[in-house]
């Protein structure tokens, strides 16, 4: 905890000392120092979110340090998908970034021991267990995971919670590979690995949706060896190959972001095909590598922007989130809340296009950059606390590292680590999302529980 309070220290009184490219250096450093800490703790088992966490953040880090650096030390293309950077602003939203999480870690440690109710629902019923991948085939069948029927008022929780069951379900049987080394396991999780990605290619308009369910087969695996050494071992190199022709390929899978099989068909396709997707935009030049798409300085920069030219928010930006706390039941024409939309439209990124009403682009604020925008530093501070206090207490319900046959908790437990990895861009919305999530597994496991006798009937054997 020390730890964090004293970077934050460093953060604000090196201001003035060091530019964008130093304090990306500084928070690349607290991450690592994180991920020490994390690594030597004494009550350490098995995975820890915050190590995911770190790594995310790292990333996004790197990310913005590489390309602030390429700003300052060849000026502002304009063929950058970036391009609505506000440069004489990167130094206050590199700190504005930096201080942020520093306090979600700051947040996180103070509710280390803290959780909400558990979701947790341990099965070693073979037949189940054995089932449970069955049942994911038929969602896959029917379409479910991706393009569920509108069933009103559970429709928006239900679709993300079959969505998991589709994706987690890699994570569940390929972590139950690496700590029993039953074959039939890794063949379940290779088969549903490979069934995601296929769906990824068609339906997902997210291209590192491609990437994730060869990250969730592998991680699932190492966590369910439980031995940092297993990292070492030759598997690694099979995952850093599939990210390194990723990268190579990732401007080519962008050509169509709504549908990445159209990028391989002609432009006429492309293009009918994209215009048709009213949050994307057209411009073949904004699309950016690998790491330039990961990075986020320049919507940061935006937020200073505004806060400068109109002052702050004070809770403006982030009050259309008061509208997800009505079901949608007793409110059925209740509007889509989109801030990302919003927040493009409102820095000049985004424009409505005619043929279909809608925005053709949508632009995450960060939430330290949302939190600013609303209160400034009071708001990045205690909401970065309350934040981080959120991820300890969701993911310590979880209870997932008790047991690899904790199938609830490796669903909720892994959407979270999921969100620790790639989720970290997003805006105050995601709280909103996380809760509903929450809520819809705790109602899961009430169900669940009425069937406790049959979930351990037959014990699986280690």
């Amino acid at each position: 905890m020390g730890v964090h309070i004293l970077f934050i220290a460093l953060y604000v009184s090196l201001t003035g000392v060091l530019d964008g490219v130093g304090i990306s250096a500084l928070l690349i450093a607290h991450c690592i120092i994180n991920l020490l800490v994390d690594i030597t703790r004494k009550d350490k088992r098995g995975v820890y979110i915050m190590s995911t966490f770190n790594v995310g953040i790292m990333l996004i880090t790197f990310a913005n340090l590489s390309y602030i650096n390429r700003i300052y030390t060849y000026g502002l293309s304009e063929e950058s998908m970036y391009k609505y950077i506000i440069i004489e602003y990167i130094n206050d939203g590199t700190l504005i970034w930096a201080v942020g999480n520093a306090s979600i870690f700051l947040g996180y440690e103070l509710f280390l021991k803290s959780s909400l109710p558990t979701i947790s629902v341990e099965v070693k019923n073979v037949k189940i267990i054995e089932g449970y991948f069955k049942f994911i085939i038929a969602l896959a069948v029917l379409n479910l995971s991706g393009n569920i029927v509108n069933f009103g008022f559970i429709s928006g929780g239900l679709q993300k919670v079959l969505g998991l069951f589709s994706v987690m379900g890699i994570l569940f049987y390929a972590r139950l590979w690496g700590e029993l080394g039953v074959k039939k396991y890794r063949n379940y999780a290779v088969f549903l690995a490979v069934m995601q990605t296929f769906n990824a290619l068609y339906s997902s308009y997210l291209r590192i949706d491609l990437l994730t369910p060869t990250i969730i087969y592998y991680g699932g695996y190492f966590i369910g060896k439980s031995n940092l050494k297993a990292i070492f071992s030759s598997k690694i190199f099979v995952p850093i190959f599939i990210l390194v022709v990723f990268s190579q390929f990732f401007n080519t899978l962008g050509g169509n972001r709504a549908h990445f099989i159209d990028s391989f068909k002609s432009e006429d396709v492309e293009y009918e095909s994209r215009n048709s997707y009213a949050d994307l935009s057209a411009d073949k030049n904004e699309r950016g590598g690998l790491l330039e798409r990961s990075s986020n300085i320049a919507q940061i920069s935006n937020v200073v922007n505004l806060v400068e030219k109109k002052g702050l928010y004070l809770g403006q930006a982030s009050a259309p989130l008061i509208a997800a706390l009505v079901p949608r039941f007793l409110w059925p024409d209740k509007p889509q809340i989109q801030l990302g939309t919003w927040f493009a439209l409102e820095i000049g990124a985004a424009s409505i296009t005619a043929s279909t009403g809608r925005a053709n682009n949508s632009v995450n604020m960060t939430i330290p950059g949302e939190l600013y925008l609303d209160f400034g530093w009071f708001g990045v501070v205690l909401g970065g606390i309350f934040f981080g206090g959120l991820i300890a207490l969701f993911w310590n319900s979880s209870k997932f590292n008790e047991s690899a046959f904790n199938i609830l908790g490796a669903l909720w437990g892994g959407y979270l680590l999921l969100f620790a990895l790639f989720g970290i861009g997003a805006d105050l919305q995601i709280i909103v999302t996380l809760f509903s999530t929450y809520i819809i597994f705790l109602v899961i496991k009430k169900i669940a529980k009425s069937y406790e006798g049959i979930l351990s009937r037959t014990s699986v054997a280690r």
